[in-house]
């Protein structure tokens, strides 16, 4: 009998031998980062020849509507200058209080502006991409006598030597004087710089503007110019998936007042005379609105910039009826959100096939694009975006596709070998018949004994874990700052694990009750699933679920633990892991 099972178990091994699936192989982009710093310094000219009507406060203005409106990669800190420094802001720092104290600063005395260059020179980061040096002056270089001006004027011009050597530029928004000659001007030309004359048919709120976009070439949408005293609108983000919007109003005319309301993370503002800027940090809502009153009637222009942080990550499957394979790619944004549902991020986002644009559809935030061959053949895929109008982050994601097309070969004949099954399979079936008249004879001379076989326990289908949870502390019993921690869930060899595991591996010590009742275990097609047995609350989307009910997880989906009366507030995100993570 032992003899006939192992040729049957052979048999049906040879059998599934036959019926073998060939596997999917996955390939995924690195997170995307912003490689490149940028750093820019305003040097504000405050001495005594810079006291004309409004150049000041017009001076202050531009520097800090530059900052507040450039994107993350940029970097802005602010020099104030006669013969001396007497006011500076690092980077990162300028805000409203900046744009306050700028207008208390006492203009006075003589310049020599080499002074400010060399503070400036030692405070960039020589691993920015771009450095830039802005002047705001009238070009004067001047002290007590001619002999030391000129000395003066011979350590600018050797400084701004040094600058060039560097990849320093100098940029200009020159501020005329008719009793001055513009000196600081031989920065720009040395260092191929832009210099900028207020008058020349522009104001210097235009000079701003037009240094921000296209010296710089920051992208922006323009939502609208108008002459007015006072207006009111209301602005479609389009999407939300942006880092942050910002809203900058240019003003011909002192602006009494502007506001800007909306669903967001947090609003920052920053207002001058003749400008203002609100920016939404992760926006919850499309429409937002906005209103200014102005102290005259005056030209407004109004821009919305908008900054995405975006990553790519590709897979292959194949459809073996069709002989069509589908790349599969997924863009999402810095909180892990698909993006490929905004029509205004779609027009922005190309598949390349071997260097051709191939057209894709979007199913459940996924892109679809469909590629067909005969044979098996290697592609280069590549994912690229273009601007249209938004700032956005993006690393290029690239890789050669193996596409596999398996050879069909002709059919063999199987007769012989089906007539072996089946009579093998005939004997085994009459050997057992012949088997249990045997045992049913030996059990009829028995004492009417009855033996019950136990039964066997129905099998449960095992699962392994799969991907990775990131653990967010949203909201603690004590004001501790517990950074995001990630926790990898592939190759654990556990039946269950609690959650009161993954929050001591995460360092939360926190005593949160029934959190060993709220237990995870594999499941299948790399899901992740997980029952909670005791009191807290767990939400998923806007759904709060059900104690004691299995649910389960898919990549890139996120649920909300509540304990303690709501005392502690924990988010989980279960995600897949790239192969060289495994």
């Amino acid at each position: 009998m032992k003899k006939i099972e192992k040729i049957t178990i052979k048999l049906v091994m040879l059998l599934m031998f036959f019926s073998l699936l060939f596997p999917v192989r996955t390939f995924g982009a690195e997170k995307n980062e912003v490689t490149e710093k940028k750093q820019i310094i305003f040097l504000l000219d405050a001495s005594k020849s810079m006291q004309g009507d409004g150049q000041w406060i017009e001076a202050a203005d531009s520097a800090c509507m530059i900052a507040s409106a450039l994107p993350k990669e940029y970097e802005v800190a602010l020099l104030v200058y006669n013969t001396e420094i007497i006011y500076e802001e690092d980077f990162g720092n300028i805000n409203q209080k900046t744009r306050h104290a700028l207008e208390t600063v006492e203009l006075q005395g003589y310049t020599t502006p080499a002074v400010a260059l060399e503070t400036a020179a030692d405070m960039f980061d020589s691993a920015a991409a771009d450095k830039r040096v802005v002047f705001i002056s009238d070009g004067e270089i001047s002290l007590r006598d001619q002999s030391e001006t000129e000395t003066a004027i011979r350590q600018f011009e050797n400084m701004v030597d040094q600058i060039a050597e560097q990849g320093i530029k100098i940029d200009m928004f020159a501020i005329p004087n008719d009793k001055t000659e513009n000196e600081v001007s031989y920065g720009t030309k040395v260092t191929s710089g832009e210099q900028y004359t207020v008058g020349e048919n522009q104001t210097m709120e235009e000079i701003t503007a037009k240094y921000l976009f296209q010296t710089l070439q920051i992208e922006k949408i323009e939502l609208g110019e108008a002459v007015s005293g006072e207006g009111n609108m209301t602005v479609d983000l389009q999407d939300t998936y942006m880092q942050n919007a910002k809203i900058l109003l240019v003003s011909g005319e002192n602006i009494e007042d502007f506001h800007v309301t909306g669903q967001c993370e947090s609003l920052n503002m920053l207002q001058g005379n003749k400008f203002a800027v609100a920016e939404l940090e992760n926006p919850l809502e499309r429409q937002i609105t906005m209103d200014y009153s102005l102290e005259n009637r005056g030209n407004v222009h109004i821009y919305l910039i908008k900054e995405y942080f975006l990553e790519a990550d590709m897979e292959k499957s194949y459809t073996s009826e069709e002989g069509i394979f589908t790349l599969k790619v997924n863009v999402v944004n810095h909180q892990d959100k698909p993006v490929l549902d905004s029509e205004t991020l779609k027009n922005s986002i190309s598949v390349l096939i071997d260097g051709q644009e191939s057209s894709y559809e979007v199913e459940n935030g996924t892109a679809l694009v469909p590629y067909q061959t005969d044979e098996t053949t290697n592609v280069n895929v590549e994912v690229t975006t273009q601007t249209s109008g938004n700032v956005i982050h993006y690393m290029e994601t690239t890789d050669m596709v193996e596409l596999i097309v398996p050879v069909v070969e002709e059919e063999p004949d199987y007769t012989v070998l089906w007539i072996v099954i089946i009579s093998l399979c005939a004997v085994a079936l009459l050997l057992s018949v012949l088997y249990e008249r045997k045992k049913q004879k030996k059990n009829d001379g028995e004492t009417g004994s009855i033996i019950i076989e136990p039964s066997e326990p129905p099998v449960v289908p095992k699962y392994d874990f799969s991907g990775q949870l990131a653990v967010y502390l949203l909201k603690g019993e004590r004001e501790d700052d517990i950074p995001p921690c990630s926790i990898k869930l592939f190759g654990k060899s556990r039946k269950s694990i609690s959650f009161d595991w993954v929050k001591d591996r995460c360092g939360i010590d926190y005593k949160l009750s029934d959190a060993d009742k709220i237990r995870f275990t594999g499941g299948k097609d790399h899901t992740l699933c997980f029952k909670n047995n005791g009191y807290a609350t767990i939400v998923k989307g806007n759904q709060i679920l059900k104690r004691e009910r299995k649910y389960s997880l898919c990549y890139g989906e996120k649920i909300l633990l509540i304990f303690n009366n709501g005392g502690t507030e924990i988010e989980l995100h279960y995600k897949n892991m790239k192969p060289s993570e495994r």
